[in-house]
């Protein structure tokens, strides 16, 4: 038996907003069995009141990418309905024009398996109200991003933290140790404090928004180096 069923109530189409044929039409390498899991990811962008959403089963095959205003919980609610219900045959990989639209973004994930939802929110959902997720995970999608922005005004405040932000680039980008192994372990607290801190994509400063992404990258970069010979 389907987990996940076709509506049934009346409802507004809403496929038009459906991205994914833009992106280049792929057949999964595996079979997509929409019956078990469902992903919704949603990617702010910088500097835009626009969420993406994504849907796909695991994460590597979207059958489901649009935009749309952070704000607009109606229309939200009946894509992240549709993401959750409807069947669908048509996959993309999230490579070239979209890789690169949502390389800088802050992106999270809400797994919904059967009766259970995980979301990256301080807060759960009523197992026995699966017909309110969609609009709880709407709403929530649009609180979130109000408080994440607050954080960021939060590490803008007097323009300090830019100059903290600037040490850990010159630190992690310093080499001290010749094994790329003893130099990631050595720096390894460090990147795991600036990767908690990826809500400063959405930051207004753009200094800060721009050093944040800069040691995003030098980070990239000892994992590769790091992972180059300890796999």
């Amino acid at each position: 038996m389907k987990l996940f069923k076709e509506q049934t109530k009346a409802e507004k189409d809403i496929s038009y907003l459906n991205l994914v044929s833009r992106y280049g039409l792929v057949k999964p390498g595996y079979r997509q069995d929409l019956s078990s899991n469902r992903i919704v990811e949603f990617a702010y962008l910088p500097d835009d009141e626009k969420v993406f959403l994504l849907g796909s089963m695991d994460g590597s095959y979207p059958y489901w990418i649009s935009e749309t205003d952070i704000g607009d919980i109606e229309t939200n609610t009946a894509i992240v309905e549709s993401i959750l219900h409807k069947d669908f045959s048509s996959f993309t990989v999230i490579l070239g024009e979209i890789s690169r639209k949502l390389k800088d973004c802050y992106r999270r994930r809400i797994l919904v398996s059967g009766n259970n939802v995980s979301t990256p929110f301080d807060h759960g959902y009523a197992k026995e109200q699966p017909q309110y997720w969609s609009r709880f995970i709407a709403g929530d999608i649009c609180f979130y991003h109000k408080r994440l922005r607050e954080l960021c005004r939060e590490r803008e405040l007097d323009g300090r933290y830019l100059e903290f932000l600037r040490a850990y680039l010159k630190r992690l980008e310093t080499e001290t140790a010749s094994d790329p192994v003893k130099e990631y372990e050595s720096k390894k607290i460090l990147m795991d404090l600036i990767r908690s801190e990826d809500y400063l994509l959405l930051s207004d400063n753009i200094d800060i928004r721009d050093t944040y992404i800069r040691i995003r990258n030098v980070i990239s970069k000892l994992y590769n180096a790091y992972m180059s010979i300890v796999k």
